[in-house]
C-alpha cells in the first residue's frame, strides 16, 4: 500500500501516554506493516534492524510498543485495524478491477454490433444493388417513353442551378471627384450599424441628392456630418445652411416652369418632367 488514512485524533488518544521515541516507533511501525501488507516479523532483534533502532531505548520502545499494541501469533505480530485497512483497499482494488473488466466487455460488445451492423448494411446495400441493375423486361403498354438527353422535355426536369450574384460593395463604387471617399465611407457604415445598408440603386440616388445640394452651395461633407449626428437614414442639410443656387440651377427651374405652362396650355399630357431633387426636410 502507499496510502493509508491516518486518523489523527484515534492516533492521540491511543498514544498519548507513550514516550515520544515510543510514539515514533508506533508510527515506524505501522507504516512497516501497510508497506508490507503482511504481519511484522516475529524476531525482535530483525525487526529493531528493520527500524533501525540501535539504541537500549529505542529497543525498549520496540519491545513495548508490540506488546501493547499488536499481537504475536504462527505468522508474525499482527494489528487488527491494519489487517481490517488491508483488506478494504484490496477490496475496493477488486472491485474496481472487476468494473474495469465488465466495462471493457461492454465496449467490445458495443464494437461487435457495431462491425455486425455496418456488414449487415454493406451486404443489404449490395443486394439492392444488383436488383437496381437488372433490366425489366415488361412493361405497361401505355407507359410513355423515356424523353432523350438534350431534348426540351428532358431539359424541363433537369434542376437549375442557382446562380448568386457577387454582392455589391457600396464602398467601392465609383465617386465624383467633389466627394471624399473618406466622408462617404463614414456614411455607409454608419447605415450599416443601424442595419439599414445602402443597396445599389440607393447609392445611386444619394449620389444624385449629394450633387442637388452641391449644386444649391452645400458641401457634400457637411451633409453627411449633419445626417450622421442627427441619426437620418436619409441624407439631410443643416437647417441653418443658406442655400445659394446657381445661375444654371435657376435657369434649369425657369426651363421646368415654362415647360409645364405650355403643357397646361395645350392640355397634353406629359410623361414624365425631371423636377430635379426633392428636398423633404423643408
Amino acid at each position: 500500500m502507499n496510502y493509508y488514512p491516518h486518523h489523527i485524533g484515534d492516533f492521540n488518544s491511543a498514544t498519548r501516554h507513550l514516550t515520544r521515541i515510543e510514539r515514533s516507533v508506533y508510527r515506524d511501525l505501522i507504516e512497516l506493516y501497510y508497506d508490507t501488507e503482511a504481519p511484522l516479523c516475529g524476531d525482535v532483534d530483525k525487526l529493531c534492524r528493520l527500524l533501525i533502532a540501535r539504541s537500549d531505548e529505542e529497543q525498549a520502545a520496540v519491545v513495548q510498543v508490540l506488546s501493547e499494541f499488536f499481537v504475536d501469533t504462527d505468522q508474525g505480530w499482527r494489528h487488527a485495524r491494519c489487517d481490517a485497512e488491508i483488506a478494504r483497499y484490496h477490496g475496493n482494488k477488486e472491485a474496481k478491477s472487476a468494473a474495469g473488466k465488465a466495462s471493457a466487455a461492454k465496449r467490445a460488445r458495443q464494437a461487435c454490433r457495431q462491425v455486425e451492423a455496418a456488414e449487415k448494411a454493406a451486404v443489404e446495400a449490395a443486394v439492392d444493388g444488383e436488383v437496381e441493375q437488372q433490366p425489366l423486361n415488361t412493361r405497361a403498354t401505355n407507359h410513355e417513353p423515356e424523353p432523350e438527353p438534350g431534348t426540351q422535355s428532358q431539359k424541363k426536369k433537369e434542376p437549375r442551378s442557382c446562380q448568386r450574384t457577387p454582392g455589391f460593395d457600396v464602398t467601392a463604387i465609383a465617386l465624383p471627384e467633389w466627394l471624399d471617399r473618406a466622408d462617404w465611407t463614414s456614411w455607409v457604415a454608419d447605415r450599416k450599424a443601424r442595419k439599414k445598408p445602402i443597396t445599389e440603386e440607393g447609392a445611386r440616388r444619394q449620389l444624385q441628392q449629394l450633387a442637388g445640394y452641391r449644386a444649391e452651395g452645400i458641401a457634400a461633407c457637411e451633409v453627411i456630418a449633419h445626417s450622421i449626428a442627427s441619426g437620418y437614414l436619409g441624407l439631410y442639410p443643416p437647417r441653418d445652411r443658406p442655400r445659394t443656387a446657381s445661375s444654371s440651377r435657376v435657369r434649369q427651374r425657369a426651363d421646368w416652369s415654362s415647360e409645364l405652362r405650355s403643357v397646361l396650355a395645350e392640355g397634353r399630357v406629359r410623361g414624365e418632367i425631371d423636377m430635379g431633387v426633392i428636398d423633404a426636410s423643408r
